[in-house]
C-alpha cells in the first residue's frame, strides 16, 4: 500500500479525479501536495493503493526515473517532445513527472528519455538516493529520522531547505509549503510548525562541507529566530540564508531584495532562480545584555538575546507591545496584513493623544562607546542595524544633510542611534515629511532605564524594569541578497 507523503488537502481549481477520472469543482475531494494526484472522497482510499507518491528516500542505485502523474497539468504546459500546448484537452489528460516538471502529450510520452535528470533547479534539490534515514519512512507525516546524507556528485550542488510554519500569516506559509513540496523533495520542506529550527537544520550538519541554502518563508521575528539556531549550532561552513516574506513590517527582507510583502500569486519555481543567482553578503549579529537593577530587595537574572535589525525604547515599542496583546487577545479572529496595518494606525494614533512617554530623556541615559549622549525632548530611542524600520523607512538616511552623514552598512561593526520625538513624529516619518535626530555612530551603546520603559528587539516588545541595556558585538551571520543586476 502506497501512503501519499503531503497531508490531505482541498484543491484550489477544479480538477480531474486520478482513480475514477471524474470532475471535481473547487473544495471536493483530496489532493497530495507532493505528487499532484487528485482523488475525490470515495477515491482517496484506492488512491493511496494504486498510485504511488514521491519518494523521500531510497536505496536503489539505479538512475532515478521520471515519476510521472496523469492530467491536471498547470495552465500553459508545453509539451518537451513535441512543444505544443499540453494538458488543455477535456478530462485527466497528458503527463507530469513530479520530480523535473516537464509534460509530455500520451502520444509523446514513449519518446522521452525514461531517466530523470531532475530538472533546471536540480543543483538545489536532494535527490532521495542521497537521503539515508535510520528508519524507512516515506512520508513526511512521519517523524524523519535522518542518518546521512550524500553528495550526488553534481557540479556546484548547493541543496536548500525551506522553512515555513503552516499557520503564519492568512494561510501563506502552508501554501508556501505546500508549493515546495511539489518542486522539491518535500523532505527538504520542514513545517515550523512541527519542528524546531534547530530539527531542520539537521540537515546542514548532515550534509558536512557543502553548503546549504536556507529559505526562511516568514517574517522579521521567524528570520531571528533561524539565525539564532544557525549560532547556536557553530555549523561550518553556516548555510547561506534567504527570505521569503511573509510577515508585516519585513525590514531585513527589503534591505537584502527579497521584497516587501508576499504575493498570492507568487511562483516558487522563480523564487529558486533568485536564490540561485544571489550573492552572500554578512549581517552584523549583535548581542543584548539586559542587566536588571534590583527589584523589591530582589537581583533579577541576566538575560542576553542577539539583534538583527534594531532596538527602540519608548513610544514606538509600546506601540508594537499594545500590537502584539491585541494579536494575541481571544478576539483576535482573522489574520491579515490589511488588519495588522490598521491595528498600528490605532495604537499609533492612541499614543499621539496621550503622550504617554514625553520627556522619555529624563527616563533614561544613553551612551555611545562609553560617553553619554546629550538629548531633547524625545519620546523613543531607535539603534539601527539595517537601513530599514518601521516597514521601509530608512531613518539614518532621511534629511536634506545626507552628504554630511556618517555612511551606514549592516556589515561594517557599527550600529547608528537616533531619536524621535513623538509618535505624530513617527507618522511624519512614514510619509518623508520629517527626519529623525540623529545621535550618532557608535561600536556599542548602553542605555540605562531608570523606570518601566516598553523595549522591542527586532518586533518582539515586552516591558522592561529599570535595567542597563548593554549592546555590543558579537559575530556575523551569512544571508543571500538578491538584485535585478545579479541575474
Amino acid at each position: 500500500m502506497y501512503q501519499h507523503n503531503g497531508p490531505e488537502k482541498n484543491k484550489r481549481e477544479p480538477c480531474y479525479c486520478n482513480v475514477c477520472e471524474a470532475l471535481m469543482v473547487t473544495g471536493e475531494g483530496a489532493y497530495c501536495d507532493c505528487c499532484g494526484v487528485c482523488a475525490d472522497r470515495g477515491c482517496i482510499k484506492p488512491a493511496d493503493q494504486k498510485i504511488k507518491c514521491k519518494v523521500i528516500s531510497s536505496s536503489d542505485k539505479d538512475p532515478m526515473k521520471h515519476h510521472w502523474v496523469k492530467g491536471n497539468l498547470p495552465l500553459g504546459a508545453c509539451c518537451y517532445i513535441c512543444v505544443e500546448d499540453c494538458g488543455s484537452e477535456y478530462g485527466l489528460v497528458d503527463w507530469m513527472c513530479c520530480w523535473c516538471q516537464r509534460t509530455v502529450h500520451s502520444q509523446c510520452h514513449i519518446h522521452i528519455d525514461e531517466v530523470c535528470d531532475f530538472g533546471p533547479y536540480r543543483n538545489q534539490m536532494i535527490p532521495p538516493s542521497c537521503v539515508i534515514l535510520t528508519k524507512k519512512r516515506n512520508s513526511i507525516r512521519k517523524k524523519l529520522q535522518l542518518r546521512a546524507v550524500k553528495s550526488p556528485g553534481w557540479k556546484n550542488w548547493t541543496p536548500i531547505i525551506v522553512l515555513a510554519n503552516r499557520k503564519s500569516g492568512n494561510n501563506d506559509g502552508d501554501i508556501i509549503l505546500s508549493l515546495f513540496r511539489r518542486l522539491l523533495n518535500p523532505a527538504q520542506v520542514v513545517d515550523l510548525a512541527d519542528h524546531s529550527p534547530e530539527a531542520a537544520l539537521e540537515w546542514c550538519s548532515l550534509l558536512g562541507e557543502v553548503r546549504t541554502t536556507v529559505l526562511v518563508a516568514g517574517g522579521d521575528g521567524t528570520v531571528g529566530w533561524v539565525l539564532n539556531a544557525v549560532n547556536k549550532l557553530q555549523l561550518k561552513p553556516g548555510p547561506a540564508v534567504a527570505i521569503l516574506p511573509i510577515g508585516t513590517g519585513n525590514d531585513l527582507s527589503r534591505v537584502l531584495g527579497w521584497g516587501k510583502e508576499y504575493h498570492p500569486d507568487f511562483d516558487p519555481v522563480s523564487v529558486l532562480e533568485q536564490v540561485q543567482n544571489a550573492q552572500l553578503v554578512h549581517l552584523d549579529r549583535w548581542n543584548i545584555e539586559v542587566r536588571p537593577y534590583r527589584h523589591l530587595g530582589i537581583y533579577l537574572p541576566v538575560r542576553n538575546m542577539f539583534m538583527y535589525n534594531y532596538l527602540s525604547v519608548g513610544v514606538d515599542a509600546q506601540v508594537t507591545l499594545d500590537f502584539h496583546r491585541a494579536r494575541e487577545s481571544p478576539f483576535y479572529i482573522i489574520s491579515s496584513r490589511l488588519i495588522n496595518k490598521m491595528l498600528y494606525l490605532t495604537y499609533g494614533t492612541q499614543q499621539v493623544m496621550e503622550r504617554e512617554f514625553r520627556d522619555l530623556d529624563q527616563r533614561l541615559e544613553l551612551y555611545l562607546d562609553g560617553v553619554r549622549a546629550e538629548l531633547p525632548s524625545i519620546e523613543s530611542i531607535v539603534v539601527l542595524n539595517i537601513p530599514s524600520w518601521g516597514a521601509g523607512v530608512d531613518l539614518w538616511n532621511m534629511g536634506a544633510d545626507i552628504e554630511s552623514v556618517p555612511t551606514q552598512s549592516y556589515s561594517d561593526n557599527k550600529l547608528e542611534v537616533v531619536a524621535l520625538y513623538s509618535s505624530f513624529h513617527i507618522a511624519q516619518l512614514q510619509v518623508g515629511l520629517s527626519q529623525p535626530h540623529r545621535v550618532g555612530q557608535a561600536s556599542s551603546v548602553q542605555i540605562k532605564l531608570k523606570a518601566m520603559t516598553p523595549v522591542q528587539v527586532d518586533g518582539e516588545p515586552w516591558e522592561q524594569h529599570p535595567a542597563d541595556l548593554n549592546i555590543t558585538f558579537h559575530n556575523q551571520a551569512t544571508l543571500l541578497r538578491y538584485t535585478e543586476e545579479a541575474e
